[in-house]
């Protein structure tokens, strides 16, 4: 059996899949606090898709009364809040309640480029959309 220390640690694009397959609940929480303890409630989507996306890594994790994420992504949550906060900080007070109010509408021409770069816009047949991931960072900021 592999111990926790010599589990290969997952890779930047592996753990970035996991955590764009997340549903909005969970990345809501996480974003809300990465290195808090995991409510029961979102523990068999955060290790199902790990174990599918990132492998070993999530392996070693089976259900538990407590959990909390991996150093490695906690790490990058914490990162990706980091580059988040920076763009939401960057913006008028304006712009933030107008994005508060984007949601899963449209984004319109106005604010597109207002956009963090670090996310591409998703484009349906009715417009351009910002990222699911975005838009769950904004809820958990505006609120």
């Amino acid at each position: 059996m592999t111990t926790r220390d010599e589990t290969p640690a997952p890779s930047v694009d592996q753990i970035t899949a996991w955590f764009a397959a997340l549903g909005s609940g969970a990345r809501r929480i996480l974003f809300a606090g990465p290195r808090a303890e995991i409510s029961t409630e979102f523990v068999d989507e955060i290790l199902t898709k790990g174990r599918k996306l990132a492998g070993p890594w999530f392996s070693e994790s089976t259900t538990a009364d407590e959990l909390h994420l991996p150093d490695d992504v906690a790490d990058y949550v914490d990162g990706l809040l980091a580059e988040l906060q920076g763009w939401w900080i960057g913006l008028s007070n304006d712009q933030r309640l107008r994005w508060a109010d984007v949601e899963s509408s449209t984004v319109p021409d106005g604010l597109q480029t207002a956009y963090p770069g670090l996310f591409e816009f998703v484009v349906g047949d009715e417009g351009t959309y910002a990222d699911p991931q975005v838009v769950d960072f904004i809820a958990v900021a505006a609120a």
